[in-house]
C-alpha cells in the first residue's frame, strides 16, 4: 500500500495546526533545520523540537543547560509512523540500540513543496531558527 500526498494551496490556507501534514512538515523541517553536522536525529531529540514546535514556545532552547519539559504525545507518534510509512523519513538504530532518524529523499521533496506554497511559514521559520546540540539529550537536565 502506498500512500501519496499532494500540496493543493486552497487547502493549505486553511489545514489547522494539529493536521497531519502540520505534522509532517515539522518532522521533516526539524530534521532538515535541526541537525547540525550530524546526518541523523535521536528520537529523544525529535520528540523534544516537535513539541516545542507544534506550541511555537518561546524561549525553548535558550538555556544551554537546561530542557523545558515535554509530552512524547499520540500526535507525535502517529505522525512519526505516517513520516516512515510514507517513504519521508527512515528509522535506523545505532550500535546501543537508540532510535535515529533520517529525512530521505521524499521527505525533501514533501518539504520543499510546503516551502514553495509557503505554508507552515511560522513552523518552519522556528525550527530554522532552533539550535540545539544532541547531547544536550544524552543526560537531560529537566527545569521545573
Amino acid at each position: 500500500m502506498s500512500i501519496e500526498i499532494q500540496l493543493k494551496p486552497q487547502f493549505l490556507d486553511s489545514a489547522p495546526d494539529n493536521s497531519t501534514l502540520t505534522h509532517l512538515a515539522i518532522i521533516c523541517g526539524a530534521l532538515k533545520h535541526c541537525l547540525g553536522n550530524a546526518k541523523t536525529m535521536s528520537f529523544i531529540k525529535l520528540a523534544y523540537i516537535f513539541d516545542k514546535a507544534i506550541n511555537l514556545e518561546a524561549n525553548a532552547f535558550a538555556s544551554k543547560i537546561t530542557l523545558s519539559p515535554w509530552n512524547i504525545d499520540n500526535d507525535f507518534k502517529k505522525s512519526l509512523i505516517m513520516a516512515e510509512s510514507i517513504g519521508f523519513i527512515e528509522l535506523l538504530t545505532d550500535k546501543s540500540k537508540e532510535i535515529r532518524i533520517s529525512l530521505i529523499d521524499k521527505g525533501e521533496i514533501y518539504l520543499s513543496s510546503v516551502e514553495t506554497h509557503q505554508a507552515f511559514v511560522n513552523y518552519l521559520e522556528y525550527l530554522k531558527e532552533s539550535k540545539i546540540p544532541e547531547n544536550r539529550f544524552d543526560n537531560p537536565i529537566i527545569r521545573s
